[in-house]
Order: C-alpha cells, then structure tokens, then sequence
C-alpha cells in the first residue's frame, strides 16, 4: 500500500500539505503525553490511576465530535481543521500554568484541550478525503489517518522520551507549541489547494441527514467494526504501562518503550499491508476476529516473556494485526456512505469507541489492582472478543444455524423412525 500512498501524496497536493500538518500537531501533543505519563510511573501509581489518566485523555474528544458535525453542516472543512488547531494551541495555557504553579492536576487535564482537538477533526477528515479523492486512492486515507496517529508516538513521545530529564520542561512545552504553529500554517495552505472531486452533494436536506434507523445491515456493521476493536484493544493499551513492572529494568524506561514499541506497529502497519488486504469486507467476520485474538495474546505474552528484548517485538507485532483491524474499519465506513454521510457516520462509529474506550478500562484497571495485571490483561481481551461476536450479530448467527441444524436432525431422526415403524 506504501506505493498507492506515495502516489496520492504525489497527485494532491492539499493531500500532501493537510499530512504535514496533522504530523505536526501529532508530535506536540506526544510530547505532552510523556510529561504526563512519566510523573505517573515516577510516582508508582497503581493500574487504576494509569487508566483514568488514559481515559482523561481522550474523554474531551465525545462532545467535541458532535460539535464538529454541526460545525460540518455550516463551514467548509479546512475552516473546522483551523479552528481545531487553533483550540489545541490555546490549550497549551494549562500546562503553562501547571508548570509556572506546579499544579500536577492541571498539567493531566492539559491533555484534555488536545483530545477536543482531536475529536473535532474526527468527522471533517473523513469528509475530506471522501469528497478530494477517487474511490481507488481510498485506502491511502485510511493508512495516511494511521501514520498520523503513529507520529504521536514514534515523533512526539519518542522525542520526548529522549529529551525528557535532559531538557527543561519550559523546551518541551515550546516544542508543543511550535508544532501547533506550524500545523495551522500547513492547513491554511493546503485549503487553496483543495479541488472537489465531482459535484458536491447538498447536506442541508433534513430528510437526508444521516440516521441509524435508515442504515442497511452492512452500513450498520461496518459502524460497528470500531467500537468491536475498542471492546479488545482499549482495556489491553490502558494496562500497557501496568506490564512494566514485570520486565526488568527501570519502570519508567520500560513503559515509555513499551509505548514508543506500540507506535512503531501502528506506522509499519499501512507500510507493509498491501491495498488488497485492507479491502476485506465488514462481512469478514474469521479474519478480523483472529486478528483480535492474535493481538490479544501477543500483549499476554509480553507479560511472561521476562525481558525487554522479547516484548517490543511482540508489542509491535500486536498492533500490526490490531491496525490492519482499525485499517479495515476505517475503509469500510469510507465505501459504504456517501460522502454528504460519512463525516457523521465515522464521528458514529468512533463515538461509541470513544465510550468504550472509557469506560471498560476503569474497570480492568479496578481489576487489576486486586489481581495479576497480566491474567486481567488475558481476561479482558477474551471477554472483548466474545462481546465483539455478539455487537456484530455473529454469535447469535452461530446459534441460530446450530438451532436450525438440530432442528434438521431431530426432523430426519423422526422421519427415519417412521420409515422404520412402516418398513420403508
């Protein structure tokens, strides 16, 4: 897929340019995540205060996405980018007024103007490349959306990592800042470079605003893909950090590169998967389920492996299944609306992620606390899998053709007890 996505980049400028940007705005906000994460392992907090840190981190994002739909009806897309952007560099006040106070409290929740950042671009970027696109360089959006997310960390908290204790901290914030900076710069450009592709389709009808009572079965199901991986994959990332501990070494390093490790994944993931292998259906229901059970046992297994070396690669290696998973979903969404509808229907989609993904890893954090964080680790990812069958409506399939089945054989089990009793 590396090469239809350098060909995209080479084909659209506005493409190329609103990359940059969002790269840019990715780093600032990953070197805000280690001045946060390491005060916590530096403090030795438990599972449950490294899981609400998490959840604080992204729970902003929920009314900012539907504020961005609304924004979405009204102004053109690169307008609601911009002003994003520009709402994440005002948020750089906090952690300026934590470090000038040294208020611990204030330089977490810093993390919260970032997450309403994020969640307004959540509904505008899928509009985007849905309307700026042909539907052949589609898979290029969802894996240029992919290395965005990846630049947080192999960028943002892998710099960071290696300034943190070196640099003041009053550097790292600048840095923040800076990268703000530039991704309005970058935005404003790539906004005279945007050319729509075909007619734009009206979004002002009410009667043909998105709704969920009006989505077919495989619109539905492709909403759902999301929300399923967040079912295994939030509980088992927001214990990450709780696995430290059980490697050897110091546990704030060893958190920071299990971090850095995970990021890594997510950006080989649209580098090595071909565009034939994100174009699985919603209906791929095997597949996509062993891609979750296989990154579920690859965080397990990081847990029993005792050394470092051993559980990067499994980290890595976990999330190039948990991306192909997310690379998939994103696809998906992409195909199955029009572009008028899927703003609305990926901001949907990762609302409901959203809301699992905070609210389950307060619980396997409260878990944890009390047993082996791996075996919760194991537990949750399992559970996740099972609830995932059951949201998609697999499950209750599988049922339904095991009832039908032995429904079939009592009827030929009867029909030969007859043929029997009248010698047939």
């Amino acid at each position: 897929m590396i090469l239809l996505l350098l060909r995209t980049l080479r084909q659209h400028r506005w493409f190329t340019l609103l990359g940059l940007a969002l790269l840019f705005s990715s780093m600032g906000n990953g070197l805000t995540y280690v001045l946060v994460f390491s005060q916590l392992l530096n403090s030795h907090a438990t599972p449950t205060w490294l899981s609400l840190a998490y959840v604080l981190a992204l729970a902003p994002g929920l009314p900012a996405s539907f504020l961005g739909v609304w924004l979405l009806r009204r102004w053109p897309a690169f307008s609601v980018l911009l002003l994003g952007e520009t709402l994440g560099l005002a948020g750089l006040i906090l952690p300026f007024q934590a470090l000038q106070g040294d208020h611990p409290t204030l330089l977490l929740l810093s993390q919260a103007a970032a997450a309403f950042s994020t969640g307004m671009t959540v509904p505008v970027l899928s509009q985007l490349f849905k309307q700026g696109l042909s539907e052949d360089l589609m898979p290029a959006a969802a894996g240029i959306e992919t290395l965005v997310f990846a630049a947080n960390v192999i960028f943002g908290v892998g710099a960071g990592t290696l300034l943190y204790g070196h640099v003041s901290l009053w550097l790292l914030l600048f840095l923040d800042a800076l990268s703000f900076v530039a991704a309005i710069a970058l935005l404003w450009r790539a906004a005279t470079f945007f050319i729509l592709q075909g007619e734009e389709e009206p979004t002002y009808i009410d009667n043909e605003r998105f709704s969920w009572r009006r989505l077919t079965p495989q619109q539905k199901r492709s909403l759902l893909l999301l929300p399923s991986l967040a079912l295994v994959g939030a509980p088992v990332m927001a214990l990450l950090p709780a696995l430290a501990p059980a490697l050897p070494g110091n546990n704030t390093d060893n958190g920071l590169i299990l971090l850095f490790a995970r990021s890594v994944g997510q950006l080989l993931a649209p580098l090595v998967l071909s565009e034939r292998q994100v174009r699985y259906r919603a209906s791929a229901t095997l597949p996509l389920t062993i891609a979750l059970l296989l990154f579920t046992l690859c965080y397990f297994a990081v847990a029993q492996s005792g050394s470092l070396w051993i559980a990067v690669p499994l980290i890595v290696i976990a999330h190039l299944f948990s991306n192909w998973f997310y690379l998939v979903a994103t696809l998906n969404v992409m195909d199955s609306f029009p572009s008028r509808h899927v703003g609305p229907a990926i901001a949907s989609s990762w609302r409901l992620q959203l809301g699992i993904t905070l609210l389950v890893p307060l619980i396997t954090g409260g878990i944890a606390d009390n047993f082996p964080a791996q075996w919760v680790l194991l537990g949750s990812g399992m559970s996740g899998i099972i609830l995932a069958l059951l949201m998609l409506g697999d499950l209750r399939k599988l049922w339904n053709c095991n009832l039908i089945a032995r429904r079939n054989n009592s009827a030929l089990n009867f029909n030969n007890d007859d043929d029997s009793k009248t010698g047939g």
